[in-house]
């Protein structure tokens, strides 16, 4: 019988036990699925930074870093071991990397492709995960949300995201983005309850 965990539990898990914990979640049809691949996921941002840099220009370690993260969150993990995970977060990583130079360092996707689909997402699931990313827009200016709607989430570039708003230049942009990315990654591990 599944018994659900609060998040700081999850937290205190090792990376076997949240992956067996997060397959029952989902065979349950409990949303704290999405939750434990959230914080299995954000527990390695420092092993796909560190893929990254090795493959990256320095001022783009963070940002791709970041929407690689994103995106494994967004997605869902169906294997049953910790190898299966890190190769399915490697893959994830992978194929961001050779998208990234595929379009260039430092453009946006091209408008016409549509962002990939998650394999299978949670979307009830997803529900603390957005909170999270709420919480964290929530402690910015206008337009500094406005920004980060733009670049992170909207795939724009630096550039454009400057031209859009007034008094903006890209190196702020760049620093409003990092900091936003950063305030989200200590979310996600302290699993939303930095108070």
């Amino acid at each position: 019988m599944f018994r659900p965990l609060a998040e700081t539990a999850l937290q205190r898990l090792d990376d076997d036990v949240l992956i067996e914990y997060m397959r029952k979640a989902r065979a349950s049809g409990h949303p704290s699925a999405a939750l434990a691949l959230a914080i299995l996921v954000s527990g390695h941002w420092p092993n796909v930074e560190r893929r990254v840099r090795m493959k990256v220009p320095a001022p783009d370690v963070e940002d791709l870093t970041g929407d690689i993260v994103a995106d494994a969150i967004a997605s869902a993990f169906e294997g049953k071991s910790v190898g299966e995970f890190v190769s399915w977060l490697n893959t994830i990583t992978k194929r961001a990397i050779a998208d990234y130079y595929r379009r260039g360092p430092g453009r946006a996707k091209p408008a016409d492709q549509p962002p990939p689909e998650p394999v299978a997402a949670y979307d009830a699931g997803m529900v603390e995960v957005r909170d999270t990313i709420e919480r964290v827009m929530a402690t910015l200016r206008p337009e500094h949300r406005r920004v980060i709607d733009l670049v992170v989430f909207e795939d724009r570039a630096a550039a454009e995201a400057a031209r859009a708003i007034d008094g903006m230049t890209e190196d702020n942009v760049h620093q409003i983005v990092s900091r936003f990315r950063r305030a989200l990654r200590g979310e996600l591990e302290a699993g939303g309850d930095t108070g």
